[in-house]
């Protein structure tokens, strides 16, 4: 029976698979886009977003992004957040298409997947570049930022930080979506809870997108300068974000 289903699955979907893996394949490159007038369809909303959330005006450099003179902080193309839209869209689609039985509701569901990638990417790539902003400030006076932790590493520690925890919010609400508008057959992680598949599933698609893919690029050119220190940061901060929703889960479960 689940060979079946694997079957139906395969031949209902397989233009979406095939179009979700060109579109993650597209966004690639749009990662490495550095004229921010290319990218305006995603700046624009999360500079605004991120001034009203921060109360920080931002204005626009053409070719260059959004910036605020005052904090001197520019929201440059390598900030758009497009690897992690990518990164969420890929996990919407790959982890819940196939329990969908109606192929007209797989397609709203890609549909639907697209449009909360983005919109969420936008939310929380604001809320990222707030931190990013005033963090730093506090942490300054107190003479933090001049050894280990650089500007650079609080950088990517705040981006792993609220890029990761934020997997693990939008994955169990597109869940119960799933489940409750798309009579969306239970996964394994709700099937087999005690494995932690809940768990491992956002962080199978993020550390597979930022370490995995990447480390398999510098294994191609032989360049591993500085990636034993980044991986090291991104797992222990991926670590740190995982316990409380193991401690969360266990407390659940008793």
């Amino acid at each position: 029976m689940e060979n079946i289903e694997r079957k139906d699955t395969i031949k209902n979907y397989w233009f979406l698979y095939f179009l979700t893996v060109l579109l993650a394949i597209a966004m690639k490159f749009f990662c490495r886009i550095t004229d921010s007038d290319l990218l305006t369809w995603i700046l624009a909303p999360t500079a605004r977003w991120a001034g009203i959330l921060g109360s920080i005006p931002f204005e626009y450099l053409a070719h260059q992004g959004y910036v605020n003179h005052f904090y001197r902080f520019l929201i440059a193309p390598s900030c758009s957040g497009i690897r992690f839209l990518t990164i969420l869209f890929v996990m919407l689609i790959f982890s819940f298409l196939h329990r969908i039985r109606s192929t007209r509701a797989g397609y709203l569901w890609f549909v639907l997947s697209a449009a909360l990638s983005y919109l969420a990417t936008v939310f929380v790539n604001g809320i990222r570049i707030v931190l990013a902003v005033y963090l730093p400030i506090p942490l300054e006076k107190a003479g933090l930022l001049n050894g280990w932790l650089n500007p650079d590493r609080l950088h990517t520690l705040i981006g792993t930080a609220v890029y990761f925890s934020s997997l693990y919010i939008i994955y169990p609400a597109a869940s119960c979506l799933c489940q409750s508008f798309f009579a969306c057959a239970p996964g394994l992680e709700t099937v087999n809870s005690r494995y932690g598949l809940k768990l491992l599933t956002p962080a199978f698609w993020y550390l597979s997108a930022v370490l995995a893919l990447p480390l398999l690029g510098r294994a191609v050119r032989n360049d591993w300068e500085g990636f034993g220190g980044y991986a090291v940061l991104i797992i222990g901060v991926c670590t740190l974000v995982m316990i409380p929703a193991v401690v969360a889960g266990l407390l659940k479960r008793t």
